[in-house]
């Protein structure tokens, strides 16, 4: 699915943020990130603000998914996680989005594929 050079580019980008606390959908992109060494994973369970509610740490990358639904969701935390005095890292999700277009992407699900 990927060629060498786009795989690494990937890894790369996503490497920058394995420290961080990172949000996601559900079960499955929880259990892809970890397997790509990611640690600090949330899952959206309670909606976007009873999620927002609930993160201890002052930064965070959202890593919902880049179709309609995952786009604002993504918004809505953003907003959420704002107005409780967390930093998103919004431009990696923007890098991301890029690299996902690219590769005709929409799920963080797909990034199985890297393994």
């Amino acid at each position: 699915m990927f060629n060498k050079v786009e795989k690494e580019r990937l890894l790369k980008l996503l490497g920058k943020i394995k420290d961080k606390t990172v949000i996601v959908e559900g079960a499955r992109d929880k259990k892809i990130l970890y397997s790509l060494g990611f640690t600090k994973i949330i899952t959206v369970r309670h909606g976007p603000y009873g999620t927002a509610t609930k993160i201890k740490d002052k930064e965070v990358c959202i890593l919902t998914d880049f179709d309609r639904a995952g786009e604002e969701l993504a918004k809505k935390l953003n907003l959420f996680l704002q107005s409780y005095g967390c930093k998103v890292d919004r431009f990696t999700r923007r890098k991301l989005k890029f690299m996902f277009v690219k590769l005709r992407l929409t799920a963080i699900e797909d990034l199985k594929s890297l393994r």
